[in-house]
């Protein structure tokens, strides 16, 4: 992301066009927890958009191109032609370091076409001219890599940050005794798994608990969201909205319907 990007004025991807959600085909379960799209307006003057880090790993196809992107740990501008659609797969928890082959910390605030951490004749298996293709090809490869599950450990490890239980001060040590793992392996299995440390994992999955409860409760007051996502206080959660979302939580959208997938889901 360009360091003099003004992100106040960048709007959030999720304000922009459609997105939806939707469970993938059960051949991918093993490996993706949902698939998801978004389809930005035709009309649109291209300008970049501004996507929150979520704590998760995504393989995409943009336009036809395939790419990883994540995991990231600050906001990522992201400039899209107007009409593009993307089509996103997002790794289970612990899943996207054996199904790539890769650290996650390599991939850190970045996005890599997966030609770039594949070889030619490996990434050609994915190219596809529409969403569909690409879902039925990424089923197609994953079949002979169902051994390759979700690391158990980072598995639990993110249900228990998800959870919000953690301390803030402490989040490595408190994961430590209840996985009963040393310090220092699970940092490193952190890194290689999540791309960064507990402690940054804990941050951002408490700032997603924050966003989906000002969506789910657009009534109720800041203050009180905070206090049930985690924050200290209300400034605590403003300090981490601008560091994390460049704007103030008041300037978040709150009223978001969900919206119905009807991209070709299916059942494989």
């Amino acid at each position: 992301m360009s360091a003099d990007l003004n992100k106040t004025a960048t709007p959030l991807a999720q304000e922009v066009g459609c997105y939806a959600e939707a469970p993938v085909p059960s051949s991918l379960r093993g490996i993706f927890a949902c698939q998801w799209m978004h389809v930005l307006p035709a009309d649109g003057v291209g300008r970049p958009l501004l996507v929150v880090p979520d704590g998760s790993i995504d393989l995409q196809w943009i336009d036809g191109v395939v790419r990883v992107a994540g995991p990231d740990r600050q906001a990522h501008a992201e400039a899209l032609r107007p009409g593009a659609q993307v089509l996103g797969l997002r790794f289970r928890p612990g899943a996207a370091a054996a199904w790539l082959g890769i650290d996650m910390s390599a991939l850190a605030d970045r996005r890599v076409a997966l030609g770039d951490l594949w070889d030619a004749r490996a990434a050609a298996c994915l190219a596809a001219d529409s969403p569909s293709q690409f879902l039925q090809r990424v089923a197609a490869l994953s079949q002979p890599a169902a051994n390759l599950a979700p690391d158990g450990a980072m598995a639990e490890a993110f249900r228990l940050l998800q959870s919000g239980m953690a301390p803030e001060d402490s989040p490595l040590r408190w994961l430590s005794e209840r996985l009963q793992q040393p310090e220092r392996t699970l940092r490193r299995r952190f890194v290689k798994h999540f791309g960064y440390g507990p402690q940054t994992l804990a941050r951002l999955l408490r700032y997603q608990r924050f966003l989906q409860l000002a969506r789910a409760e657009p009534s109720t007051p800041l203050a009180q969201l905070a206090a049930e996502a985690g924050y200290a206080d209300q400034p605590h959660l403003a300090r981490e909205s601008r560091r994390l979302a460049g704007r103030p939580p008041s300037a978040l959208p709150r009223d978001q319907a969900s919206t119905t997938l009807t991209f070709g889901q299916r059942d494989a």
